[in-house]
C-alpha cells in the first residue's frame, strides 16, 4: 500500500482475506475444469461412433453418386443423434472437405455442401484419426468446439465425421457476480468468457505467423485478433497474481483482480478465474477502522467518565425545568383548549348565518328576475294590445256576417266564419300561453332543452314588434341542438337579448338582426350568438356591460339590469356570456352553453 506502513493488524487482515480469496479460486479451478472436462468430454467420443456406423461408411464408399434413399437415411440418422446429444450439428464429409451429409439438412442454415478442407480438424482427423478446433462457424457465425474422427475402409481413409458443440451452456453455468471466468487457446486468445465483451481478444501479442495460420483456418471467422488491455502486477504465492483488467461494468475504468490460472483438459488450453479484491480491500478497511476505533475507545472513555458526573448533575436540574415546563403546558393546553371550542361554537354560528343568507340571495335574485320579466312585458304592452284588438275586431266582424248569413239561410258562409273565428282564438291563445310561461317564476332544474324552440317562443313574443318596425330576423340554428338549461331562464335570457338587439336596431336604416348556433371547437360546448345592425357598443361600457345599472339606453328607457339579470342566468346554467363589437358594426352577444347528447334528451336530463 502506498504511504507509510500498515499496522500489523491491518497487514495480517489483507493476508488473511487473500489467502481466502486463492482458496475461492483454486475451488473455482477445480470445479470449472472438472465441468468442462465433464461436458466437452461426452461429445469427443461421438465423431469416431459415427463413423463405425455402415450406413455412413456406405455414403462416402458410393461417392460422387451416392443412391438418394441412402443419402436421406444418413441425414436422418445424423438429426437423430444431434437430437440425442444436444449437440449445434453433426457432419459427414467426404476426403475433399465438402460436408455431403449434415444433420440440419432440412434447415436454411444447412452445412451441405459446404467446404471444410481449411479447417484444422478435418486436417488433423484425415492425418491423425481424430481432430480437435475450437472456431467461429462460417454459416452461421456461432462460436463452438468441432470433435472430428476418421472414416476407414482397407485402403485408408475415405472421409471424416465431425460434431460440433455449443459452449453457451458453459458460460451461463461459470458466471458468478464479482468474477470473471475464461477458456484460453494454443494462441492466447479467449475462447470461453463469462464476460462477452473479452471473448476471441488476446492476453498475449499475436505473431505474424499465428495471424497467418488464424486467418487461414478462419479459426474467429475472419476477425482481426485484438490484445485485451490489461496489466500484471504483483505476485501473490505460486499460483496467483495480481492484475488490472478493464471494468466491464463501467467502461472506461479499471478494476484490480486476483487472477489464477491452470491447465484445461483439453491440451494447449488453459482456464483463468479473476476474483475481484473489493472484498479484501473491504475486510483491510474494516481492520483498519476497527484499530483506530480501539484507540478512540480508549480516549472516549476517559472523556466519558469526565462528563458522567456532570451529565447526572445536569440531568437532574433538567428534570426540575421539565416538570415545570409540563405543568405550564398543561395549564397552556387548558386555555387554548377552551379557546378552541369558542371559536367553533362561533364558526357554526357564522355557517348557519352564510346558510340562511345565501337563501335569501337566492330568493332575491329570483324576485329580480321575475321583476324583470314584468318590465319586458310591460314594455310589450301596447304591441300585445294591438296584437289582440286586431282579431277582436276581426271575430265581432265574422260574428256580424255569420248573424247575417243564417238570417238569410246561408249556412254555408256563416260556418266559414266560424271557423276563421276558431283559428284567430287558437292563435291568442298562443300568445298568451307564452306569455304566461314567461312570466311565471322558473324552478331551479337543468334539463335539456332544445334551443329551436326557445328560439322560437322569444321571437313570438317580439313577433308584433319585429314586424311593425320591419326588422330583418335570420335565425341559423342546425335542427336538433340542444343544450343543458333552465326553460324558462333560458326563455328569459333570449328575450332579454333579443330585445336590446330590437333596442339597438331602432332608428337606423339598415335593421337586421341574426341569431346562430353552432358546435365549439371544444368537444360538447354551443356557440349561441344574437348580433345586430344597430351602433354597436361604446369601449368606455363594453368592460362594465353586464354589471348592475350599467345602461347604455336613454334616461327613463331602462334601468340596467336586464344584462346584469342575462349574466347571472347564464352562469347558473354553467355556461358563460361575451359581449364585443362586430368588425362590420353593430353588437354580438356570444353564449357558450354545455351541449346535451340524444340519450340524454331522451332521458330528461
Amino acid at each position: 500500500m502506498p504511504g507509510a506502513p500498515p499496522p500489523a493488524a491491518v497487514e495480517f487482515a489483507w493476508d488473511r482475506s487473500i489467502n481466502a480469496l486463492a482458496e475461492i479460486g483454486t475451488h473455482r479451478l477445480d470445479l470449472y475444469a472438472a465441468s468442462l472436462k465433464s461436458e466437452l468430454g461426452r461429445y469427443e467420443m461421438m465423431p469416431s461412433i459415427v463413423a463405425r456406423q455402415e450406413s455412413v461408411r456406405a455414403l462416402l464408399g458410393a461417392m460422387p453418386d451416392p443412391a438418394a434413399g441412402l443419402l436421406q437415411t444418413v441425414n436422418t440418422y445424423l438429426d437423430a443423434v444431434n437430437h440425442e446429444a444436444g449437440s449445434v450439428a453433426v457432419d459427414v464429409i467426404d476426403q475433399h472437405g465438402l460436408v455431403i451429409a449434415a444433420s440440419n439438412w432440412n434447415r436454411p442454415e444447412s452445412f451441405v455442401g459446404t467446404n471444410v478442407s481449411y479447417r484444422p480438424y478435418f486436417q488433423d482427423a484425415l492425418a491423425h484419426g481424430a481432430g480437435r478446433f475450437f472456431g467461429i462457424g462460417t454459416n452461421t457465425g456461432m462460436p463452438g468446439l468441432y470433435f472430428a474422427s476418421a472414416v476407414r475402409d482397407a485402403g485408408g481413409p475415405i472421409g471424416v465425421t465431425a460434431v460440433k458443440v455449443s459452449v453457451d451452456a458453459l458460460e451461463s453455468a461459470w458466471r458468478t457476480p464479482g468474477e470473471a471466468s475464461m477458456v484460453i487457446d494454443a494462441n492466447g486468445v479467449i475462447v470461453i468468457s463469462t464476460i462477452p465483451a473479452w471473448k476471441f481478444t488476446a492476453l498475449r501479442p499475436i505473431t505474424a505467423e499465428q495471424q497467418h495460420r488464424i486467418q487461414a483456418s478462419r479459426q474467429y471467422a475472419g476477425r482481426s485478433v485484438e490484445a485485451l488491455p490489461y496489466r500484471r502486477l504483483d505476485d501473490w504465492g505460486t499460483s496467483a497474481w495480481f492484475a488490472r483488467f478493464p471494468d466491464w461494468a463501467h467502461p472506461g475504468h479499471e478494476r484490480r483482480y486476483l487472477a489464477m490460472s491452470r491447465t484445461a483438459p483439453q491440451a494447449g488450453d488453459s482456464i483463468l478465474v479473476l476474483l475481484d479484491i473489493a472484498g479484501a480491500r473491504h475486510q483491510q478497511q474494516i481492520a483498519l477502522a476497527f484499530v483506530t476505533g480501539a484507540f478512540l475507545i480508549v480516549g472516549l472513555y476517559c472523556l466519558y467518565a469526565i462528563q458522567r458526573r456532570r451529565a447526572i448533575a445536569e440531568k437532574l436540574k433538567a428534570q426540575d425545568t421539565l416538570r415545570s415546563a409540563n405543568d405550564r403546558l398543561e395549564i397552556t393546553v387548558r386555555e387554548r383548549t377552551a379557546a378552541l371550542t369558542q371559536a367553533n361554537e362561533r364558526m357554526r354560528q357564522e355557517i348557519v348565518e352564510r346558510t340562511r343568507a345565501e337563501q335569501l340571495l337566492r330568493d332575491s335574485q329570483q324576485e329580480v328576475v321575475h321583476a324583470g320579466k314584468l318590465a319586458v312585458l310591460g314594455q310589450m304592452a301596447a304591441g300585445l294590445t294591438h296584437e289582440l284588438n286586431q282579431p277582436l275586431v276581426a271575430i265581432k266582424t265574422l260574428c256580424e256576417n255569420a248573424v247575417t248569413f243564417f238570417e238569410r239561410n246561408q249556412p254555408a258562409p256563416a260556418i266559414g266564419n266560424l271557423q276563421r273565428i276558431s283559428r284567430l282564438v287558437d292563435s291568442m291563445a298562443v300568445l298568451t300561453s307564452e306569455l304566461k310561461t314567461f312570466a311565471r317564476k322558473p324552478d331551479f332544474e337543468r334539463v335539456a332543452v332544445s334551443l329551436n324552440e326557445a328560439v322560437t317562443h322569444a321571437v313570438l313574443i317580439y313577433e308584433a314588434r319585429i314586424r311593425d318596425e320591419h326588422v330583418q330576423l335570420d335565425v341559423l340554428i342546425p335542427a336538433g341542438t340542444t343544450i343543458c338549461a333552465e326553460p324558462s331562464q333560458l326563455q328569459q335570457v333570449i328575450v332579454n337579448l333579443l330585445g336590446n338587439a330590437l333596442d339597438a336596431v331602432a332608428g337606423q336604416t339598415e335593421r337586421i338582426i341574426s341569431i346562430e348556433a353552432s358546435r365549439n371547437e371544444q368537444p360538447g360546448r354551443v356557440l349561441f350568438s344574437v348580433s345586430d345592425s344597430g351602433p354597436g357598443i361604446a369601449p368606455e361600457v363594453l368592460s362594465h356591460l353586464f354589471e348592475p345599472f350599467v345602461t347604455t339606453k336613454p334616461r327613463g328607457h331602462g334601468l340596467g339590469l336586464g344584462l346584469a339579470i342575462t349574466s347571472r342566468l347564464v352562469n347558473g346554467f354553467g355556461a358563460r356570456i361575451f359581449a364585443a363589437n362586430r368588425p362590420d358594426g353593430g353588437a354580438q352577444f356570444t353564449i357558450e352553453f354545455s351541449e346535451t347528447t340524444a340519450q340524454e334528451t331522451a332521458n330528461g336530463r
